[in-house]
């Protein structure tokens, strides 16, 4: 796995120790014996290690190395040690990381990962290693983004098919993919934790969560609409949207979608209103143009255009349509310009460098 490299990393993190012979506990002897140096280094600022250091830092430093390297030397060493020790490693894990997550979330998620190594079928621990361990996807180099969010959506699905009532799974996924911008499922799962969850502070907690999300998974289900080729059932759900809020991308989907049908002078409308309402993105910009000119309003279009590209300059295919207008308007020359111009660009297209080598043929310029 690409993860176990991450945390392998952690393992500068420990310092291994040897004890006298004179120990309290003969079972620690002979092996070298893991802690975590800042435990060390706060030990030895609050005096608490002037004498000796205590089991319990020597069993937080095992789950660690654990959840550090799971393929260590002297895991099945440490494994044996610990069950000695603890009754329930999974409950101490999560116990101990919850104790620790505000000021060193980098031991809660190392003591979490080695608790769930030695029992991946412990829910609660499981929960809390997949919680603390996503968030690493938008907090480290993104060559493990995939593989932290990945991870963590296997293991609470996994939580979810040994204990299908498991609310805090359902709701942990719901923030999941909010994050991820897949709002369609993030909804479900949230309604599934409302659902199976019957504290009253977390039934508010969800349904803030639902309402901050439902605007955008309703637009999410307007674009599937649009891509099936369904118009009219993502007019329906925009302007069941519009009507309670005005969003300039729900105003610019709504002018997607009747242009798609054909009719024009409604698309037109929506995208002034996405204008109107402070969209600010190239797509609305062609796709006005392009209603304009269909409504033979090629001077209006032009105009669009223009204002586009004082927003976005250089953008090819804004330039493309501007190109194609003055054509239709007889203005070969101006289309010869931006034709010129255009062929300079290094990020075009296949599709527009031909037809426009197409065009330059076909209207000898």
């Amino acid at each position: 796995m690409r993860l176990d490299n991450y945390f392998r990393t952690f393992t500068e993190n420990l310092a291994y120790l040897d004890l006298k012979e004179t120990s309290d506990y003969p079972v620690l002897a002979d092996i070298p014996l893991p802690i975590y140096v800042d435990d060390i280094q706060s030990g030895i600022m609050t005096g608490s290690m002037s004498e000796k250091i205590e089991l319990e830092n020597f069993l937080d430093g095992m789950l660690i190395n654990i959840g550090a390297d799971q393929d260590f030397l002297h895991n099945e060493e440490y494994k044996v040690i610990l069950t000695q020790f603890i009754d329930d490693i999974s409950r101490y894990a999560s116990s101990k990381a919850l104790a620790v997550a505000d000021f060193d979330i980098d031991k809660a998620l190392l003591l979490l990962r080695g608790g769930y190594i030695l029992n991946p079928t412990d829910n609660y621990n499981a929960y809390l290693y997949a919680r603390f361990l996503w968030p690493r996807a938008y907090e480290v180099d993104d060559k493990y983004k995939d593989d932290f969010i990945r991870e963590a959506l296997d293991i609470l699905q996994k939580t979810l098919v040994r204990d299908e009532k498991f609310a805090i799974s359902y709701y942990e996924l719901g923030n999941i993919y909010a994050n991820l911008g897949e709002y369609i499922k993030a909804r479900s799962f949230y309604n599934n934790a409302l659902q199976k969850t019957e504290a009253p502070e977390a039934q508010d907690e969800i349904r803030d969560k639902l309402t901050e999300i439902n605007d955008n998974a309703e637009i999410e289900e307007s674009l599937y609409f649009i891509g099936k080729g369904d118009y009219n059932s993502a007019i329906k759900k925009l302007t069941g949207l519009l009507s309670n809020k005005k969003r300039a991308d729900a105003y610019y989907y709504l002018g997607v979608a009747y242009q798609n049908i054909g009719q024009y002078e409604n698309s037109i409308m929506a995208f002034e209103n996405s204008l109107d309402t402070g969209a600010e993105f190239r797509e609305l910009y062609n796709d006005y143009a392009i209603s304009l000119y269909l409504s033979d309003r090629q001077v209006d279009a032009l105009s669009v255009i223009a204002e586009g590209l004082e927003k976005f300059p250089q953008d090819p295919r804004l330039i493309y349509n501007k190109i194609q207008i003055n054509l239709t308007l007889g203005n070969i020359g101006k289309a010869k310009e931006d034709i010129d111009e255009l062929l300079t660009y290094d990020d075009l297209t296949d599709e527009i460098r031909g037809n426009l080598l197409t065009i330059k043929d076909q209207y000898k310029i």
